[in-house]
């Protein structure tokens, strides 16, 4: 179940919050059963709860410039153990800047993944071992702009600041990676 608010702040601004908590049986995850050890989707017995809170901010700034801002707390557990792969805190921001009659715009997008619990499997006798992953914040960067009626052209930079992260233990995420196009509609 959730409860939520959403609150005008004048006639440039929202806020939203919502109150969550649930409740997953029978979720969905892959095991490796002898002999062969092939990865067989399974349901778990256990129950994962996750409850927590979210708050948005979405703003007008002035003519040309929006802001969207959101933060989740989260409190994940599955039989009473913190949840893998759940971070307690995620944050974003995004700042958008229009030009006249969308001829173009610039989008900087901000995003924090706070620290995360993780399972390694490190150990000789393949029992998983809990890791904590680092917390991480990424820079992205997008642009456009309208050459003619329905022809655009893009680009952008994901992790512009190249940072060195993981979601997955020993899965090392992309390094700076930028992306130009043009893109006809027909």
């Amino acid at each position: 179940w959730e409860v939520g608010i959403d609150q005008s702040l004048g006639n440039r601004a929202s806020l939203a919050v919502t109150y969550f908590d649930s409740e997953l049986e029978g979720e969905i995850f892959t095991t490796f059963p002898p002999p062969n050890f092939i990865a067989t989707p399974a349901n778990r017995t256990t129950v994962s709860e996750q409850r927590g809170v979210e708050v948005s901010l979405a703003a007008q700034l002035a003519e040309q410039w929006s802001l969207d801002a959101a933060y989740t707390y989260l409190d994940a557990e599955e039989n009473g153990v913190e949840e893998v792969r759940r971070p307690q805190h995620i944050a974003s921001a995004a700042l958008t800047w229009s030009a006249p009659r969308d001829a173009a715009s610039a989008t900087l997008v901000v995003r924090h993944n706070g620290a995360t619990p993780d399972v390694a499997f490190t150990d000789p006798s393949f029992v998983p071992v809990r890791v904590q992953l680092d917390d991480y914040t990424l820079v992205n960067l997008n642009a456009r702009v309208k050459l003619a009626e329905r022809l655009d052209a893009f680009a952008r930079v994901e992790n512009l600041l190249d940072e060195r992260y993981e979601q997955v233990f020993s899965f090392v995420s992309p390094g700076r990676t930028a992306v130009v196009g043009i893109e006809a509609r027909f």
